[in-house]
């Protein structure tokens, strides 16, 4: 084997070295969070040479991916999901193994530069398909995920160019060899083939069977020592009274991030009641989530509006949302059209935000105004402050906390451990769940909705979707 040969080699070494010690701290970060609490990650191009963060910009793209429907598959059958990157874990292990053999002198074999090309392709093809989703649906990039697709492309770099190197070698040595002429030499030559056949097939074979178990074996270990959460995803608490014949829930739905549905009373299909704040960065992320997952489909929600604003929330001595209860009144105002307000408040969050910190109210009012100008005479009328209070008054005898967000499915309450890479999983127990199902809510005379102008009729069902109580 050639010197530059064995140097491509080392490239594929490199490139899966890396991918195994990026995944590796992928998939310890996602087992940390089994135990249904938050933890510092790892989102740097050093993990393990820098501290583990758990709040921070510089850590909010590896959440985001993290906590996306996109880090793991069986999220309904398990807690959390298997993480893809257990799987990366494996297919890079057996990645450096080949490269390290190929290191060794032994590379030049058909079949471990076939696989270990294979492993390149296979662990590029994925790093594109994820930094895809990242792009297209993230909006961000986790930097652990960068440095394994970093480690893909060197993979397949080294892989393409060793295999390509290993066939020009072994053409030369074939050109230089002496071989023996007239019918002995066909002979010779049928053999050799015929022997290198039965080679291949045979350690093409042996190989699948290690690819298969150094990918899988890790998924089938983790399957069995993963415990069961079912009873812990139904533990919390229900809601003490279900009536709301004063009508402060405010129908909106499907989830902001499902496919759009018509809002409807008797709309058939689980209800779903979320309490939030309309400036909660909690609560826009848990949107997002809520959006994302495939039970979503099946919900109708209302909005239990809980602004973290002393401004109107007389349970709390300091605000810490500042503005939300100006925006709360809107969406009390927006009547049909609050989901669509929920929308453009989540869309210009970031922007509220700062504008409420900086007391810029006017400015807060002015992007509601811009777009739904109807609401100008109702946002500071008797009517809808008095609306917004008795919200309050139904959180207080509901014994809510005063926490954003919650979601309750059906009148239970979805845990705060599992509004993250439980989501999927709590989901499906909870709408499968005969309590949860005994408390339905139930409906009752119209009650006026505060609309831009004058009262109107609000509809008496719908949902929201709510935000992950945890920062």
């Amino acid at each position: 084997m050639s010197n530059k040969t064995r140097f491509f080699f080392a490239i594929a070494a490199v490139g899966a070295l890396l991918g195994l010690i990026y995944s590796g701290f992928s998939t310890a970060d996602f087992v940390a969070h089994l135990d249904r609490q938050l933890h510092p990650i790892n989102c740097t191009f050093l993990p393990g040479l820098t501290e583990a963060q758990q709040m921070g910009e510089e850590v909010e793209g590896c959440k985001a991916a993290l906590f996306s429907p996109y880090s793991s598959f069986w999220r309904e059958q398990y807690w959390g999901g298997v993480p893809i990157s257990l799987l990366g874990l494996g297919l890079f292990t057996f990645a450096l193994a080949l490269a390290l053999w190929g290191l060794l002198g032994r590379g030049g074999q058909a079949a471990p530069l076939l696989f270990l090309l294979l492993s390149g392709v296979i662990a590029a093809g994925t790093s594109v398909v994820m930094f895809f989703l990242s792009a297209t649906h993230l909006g961000s990039f986790c930097t652990l995920c960068v440095g394994t697709y970093l480690g893909s492309g060197l993979l397949l770099l080294g892989a393409g160019l060793a295999f390509l190197g290993a066939r020009q070698d072994r053409e030369t040595a074939r050109l230089a060899a002496v071989r023996p002429s007239g019918g002995e030499a066909a002979v010779a030559a049928f053999h050799e083939e015929r022997d290198a056949r039965r080679s291949f097939v045979l350690a093409a074979a042996l190989l699948t069977v290690e690819l298969g178990v150094c990918t899988f074996l890790p998924t089938v270990v983790y399957l069995n020592v993963l415990p069961d959460y079912g009873r812990h995803v139904t533990s919390c608490e229900s809601l003490q009274d279900l009536q709301d014949p004063q009508r402060v829930l405010i129908p909106i739905g499907k989830a902001p991030g499902a496919a759009a549905a018509p809002v409807a009373a008797g709309v058939a299909g689980e209800q779903a009641l979320i309490v939030q704040d309309p400036l909660c960065p909690a609560c826009r992320a848990f949107h997002q989530r809520l959006g994302a997952a495939p039970r979503a489909a099946q919900l109708d929600y209302q909005l239990l509006l809980l602004p973290l604003d002393a401004e109107c929330n007389w349970m709390l001595a300091d605000s810490l949302h500042p503005g939300s209860c100006l925006l709360s009144r809107a969406l009390i105002c927006a009547g049909d059209r609050a989901r669509e307000l929920l929308e453009l408040i989540y869309d210009q969050q970031d922007e509220m935000r700062q504008e409420s910190n900086r007391k810029e109210l006017d400015r807060l009012r002015a992007r509601v105004l811009t777009r739904f100008p109807e609401l100008a005479r109702c946002l500071d009328a008797p009517d809808t402050k008095l609306r917004l209070n008795k919200t309050l008054h139904f959180a207080v005898k509901n014994a809510l906390p005063v926490l954003t967000p919650q979601l309750y499915l059906n009148g239970k309450r979805l845990c705060d451990e599992d509004t993250d890479l439980g989501l999927d999983y709590s989901l499906a127990h909870l709408l499968a769940s005969p309590a949860g199902a005994a408390t339905r809510p139930t409906g009752g005379p119209p009650a006026p909705a505060v609309s831009p102008g004058a009262p109107t009729p609000a509809p008496t069902t719908g949902a929201v979707a709510p935000a992950a109580p945890r920062p």
